[in-house]
């Protein structure tokens, strides 16, 4: 880590305060960033499992892709500057 300007004795006071001193490691990486066309056939696959398309925003990598094109889409409505294009809004 980088170095600190705390002095010990305050570094010290903490400690006895109960500070817990401990470094959280980052995540190895991020989700996997998959092409729109391969995003919505893992939609109809979920809709071929599921009978429906309403998919969880905690459903790992689906649900916030599901949000964000629902967001889209209404910017798109709404004439808005948007990565929704009619096309993909016939497909949905």
């Amino acid at each position: 880590g980088k170095p600190t300007t705390m002095p010990q004795e305050k570094a010290q006071e903490l400690t006895d305060m109960g500070m817990v001193w401990q470094i959280l490691k980052m995540p190895e990486q991020r989700a996997e960033r998959k092409p729109w066309g391969e995003r919505f056939q893992d939609l109809l696959d979920f809709k071929s499992e599921h009978g429906h398309t309403v998919v969880p925003q905690h459903y790992p990598e689906l649900g916030n892709w599901v949000h964000q094109q629902r967001t889209h889409y209404k910017l798109m409505k709404k004439g808005r500057k948007t990565l929704m294009t009619p096309e993909k809004a016939l497909k949905l």
